[in-house]
């Protein structure tokens, strides 16, 4: 709001400095003002849509806000936990792996790798738990999808772990 006040304090005083000289001078004079506008707006209106620009963008993306990865142009949603374990979407894995083993199967084969979140619940796979999996699946997408973990979710988040403990 600070941004708006300042815009409409000088707008306002552009429009005084007008009419005074229109009221001196006459129209002839007063259109010579004009320039001033754009002097004294140009840059708090750049500043105020940059404003509005950050606030729209923390509005939409809050949310998602250290969550939201892309593969390939395919969302990947994961969640960081307290012990900075990442866990990746099951549902975002099979859109770009294709289908993979049930959810009963999954959760039987990684029981530490395997949880629900959010509302209504949905399973995620731990960061290791997904490289795990991942190399046993033999599609060239999976190959590329765990070279992408590896490097974008797995590796920070252990190398952030092994900082908070030492």
């Amino acid at each position: 709001m600070k941004s708006f006040a300042g815009v409409a304090l000088r707008l306002v005083l552009c429009a005084a400095v007008s009419y005074a000289v229109w009221r001196w001078l006459g129209l002839a004079m007063a259109m010579l003002t004009v320039p001033l506008y754009g002097i004294a707006l140009a840059k708090p209106l750049l500043e105020l849509a940059s404003t509005l620009r950050h606030q729209t963008r923390a509005l939409v993306w809050g949310a998602d806000e250290g969550r939201h990865y892309a593969f390939h142009g395919t969302r990947v949603r994961v969640i960081e936990d307290d012990d900075h374990v990442r866990w990746v979407c099951a549902a975002d894995v099979r859109k770009i792996v294709g289908f993979t083993a049930s959810d009963g199967a999954l959760a039987l084969t990684y029981p530490d790798g395997w949880r629900r979140f959010g509302r209504p619940p949905q399973p995620y796979f731990s960061d290791s738990a997904l490289l795990t999996h991942l190399r046993k699946e033999n599609s060239a997408e999976a190959l590329r999808l765990l070279h992408w973990v590896e490097r974008t979710i797995a590796y920070p988040a252990r190398h952030l772990r092994e900082r908070q403990r030492g």
